[in-house]
């Protein structure tokens, strides 16, 4: 069977026959108390898991975002893995000496982690590195189009990473207050650190949840000898007036 995908009628995004067998990179796992952890491999070349002949390699990562193709040329690492968005307003002090009044939930990002465990090289493309690693939905009044989350599109949890900065071995933490270690100068911190803000899109309803989306910078990473893979983490949880 050859290759195919499409969104059904509750916007679901399928894929079947060999686009399906492309191996999911991301994933959800137990975290004790409070917090939530999502993590993915980002390939940054063409990679395949496995021998070859075996299942068909995951595409390198695209120049730039396209809204209207597949989900690779929209950056996605992997289509079953979801971070939640903040789509209720942020708590403010009530007026008339009310105080503080949690009516609703929130996300706050309390840490990100970025590990190189594959060196960046760009073969004979000409990436020099992410513009950032950031979130992409989808709109209900068009899905077959998928649109980056606002504000900060494409580096709410990363942003601008030299390939330098993606040497083998590097690890780099990002806190919720800005502050990063790691090896050398970081890369730059996502947007999205601490209280996550209100989505902005024009979408109605507001998308609850948003899939992982990193795009290369000057090019592409192509060629026999292009190579890179990283381990992202993101650690959060959500608060206020939890109902379920």
């Amino acid at each position: 069977m050859t290759q195919g995908t499409w969104f059904n009628n509750d916007g679901l995004y399928l894929q079947y026959g060999t686009q399906k067998a492309i191996p999911e990179l991301g994933g959800d796992f137990k975290s004790y108390g409070e917090w939530r952890e999502v993590e993915t491999y980002i390939g940054l070349a063409q990679t395949t898991w496995g021998a070859l002949g075996g299942m068909p390699p995951v595409p390198a990562l695209p120049n730039g975002f396209t809204g209207t193709s597949t989900p690779i040329a929209a950056g996605i690492q992997s289509m079953t893995t979801l971070m939640p968005l903040q789509t209720t307003a942020i708590p403010a002090a009530a007026a008339s000496g009310n105080g503080l009044i949690l009516s609703g939930t929130y996300l706050w990002i309390s840490q990100v982690d970025l590990e190189v465990l594959v060196g960046a090289n760009a073969g004979t493309g000409s990436a020099t590195g992410l513009t950032g690693i950031g979130l992409v939905v989808t709109n209900p009044g068009a899905p077959s189009t998928f649109v980056q989350a606002t504000p900060n599109a494409g580096v709410q949890l990363v942003g601008a990473t030299s390939n330098a900065q993606m040497g083998a071995g590097k690890h780099y933490t990002w806190y919720s207050d800005g502050t990063a270690f790691g090896t050398g100068s970081p890369p730059t911190a996502g947007s999205w650190l601490g209280q996550v803000p209100l989505l902005t899109n024009a979408i109605t309803p507001l998308p609850q949840s948003a899939w992982i989306s990193a795009l290369a910078t000057g090019g592409t990473y192509s060629g026999t000898t292009a190579s890179g893979l990283l381990k992202l983490r993101v650690k959060y949880f959500i608060w206020g007036n939890i109902a379920n």
